[in-house]
């Protein structure tokens, strides 16, 4: 009896606190009442904003910065890449006499390609055998027609004339950089699709780090007495 009064001295203050509550950090479960699926889409419209609904603000910028950047230059280089193509187009009309308002490519680079199309006015001394638009494609086996309709003509002149070779490298660069700027504006727009998929998987794991309750959101202990049967004991109650 009194080694059960010494222990119920020792545990009276305990007694006195019905429950002491332990917390567990609360950063781990701080995002459990958000949606992953409005998180993620929100990254998917513009990256960045994901992250900054689940209050992580460390990726925003970066994400941001990087989307702006890339839509700079795709629109830039579509832009640069369209101006290009009517220059080209352009001169083409002005010294070859291209008497078609298209800007296919197709059409634009059979114009680079050969420097005519029913014949070239004047007499080249040594002349190719691809020079004549209408003889190559009868050469391969085509129609005439089969690309470009049969009344769209063009005759950069005779390769005697160095001009008329300078003019159609000149035309041949205009395209060439046409080409580059469309290359430009692919690779911005890939891009733009692999950043927005990054954010979303950032998301995702932010998400996945910051919406769990972990083992035990508190641990109750709460101790108690038997005097019927003469027991005494602490009673530990986790909740998950």
């Amino acid at each position: 009896m009194r080694f059960r009064a010494l222990l119920l001295a020792l545990l009276l203050p305990v007694l006195l606190q019905a429950q002491t509550v332990i917390s567990v950090d609360s950063n781990i479960s701080r995002n459990s009442g958000k949606s992953v699926l409005l998180a993620v889409g929100a990254s998917a419209l513009l990256p960045g904003m994901g992250e900054l609904y689940l209050g992580e603000t460390d990726m925003v910028r970066p994400f941001v910065w990087v989307d702006a950047s890339l839509w700079v230059v795709a629109l830039s280089s579509y832009v640069i890449g369209d101006r290009y193509l009517t220059s080209a187009h352009g001169y083409a009309v002005r010294h070859a006499g291209l008497n078609s308002n298209s800007k296919s490519s197709t059409l634009l680079n059979a114009v680079g390609d050969y420097r005519s199309r029913a014949g070239i006015a004047g007499q080249n001394t040594s002349p190719d055998d691809d020079e004549d638009y209408n003889q190559a494609m009868i050469r391969a086996g085509k129609d005439i027609d089969a690309d470009l309709r049969e009344d769209i003509v063009w005759d950069w002149g005779t390769s005697d004339n160095p001009e008329t070779t300078k003019r159609m490298k000149h035309y041949k660069d205009l395209l060439s950089d046409y080409r580059v700027s469309r290359i430009v504006f692919q690779v911005a727009v890939g891009a733009l699709v692999v950043n927005r998929v990054a954010s979303m998987l950032d998301a995702m794991r932010v998400y996945r780090a910051t919406s769990s309750k972990g083992l035990a959101s508190r641990i109750e202990m709460n101790p108690y007495v038997g005097f019927a049967d003469g027991v005494s004991g602490v009673d530990f109650l986790l909740n998950f």
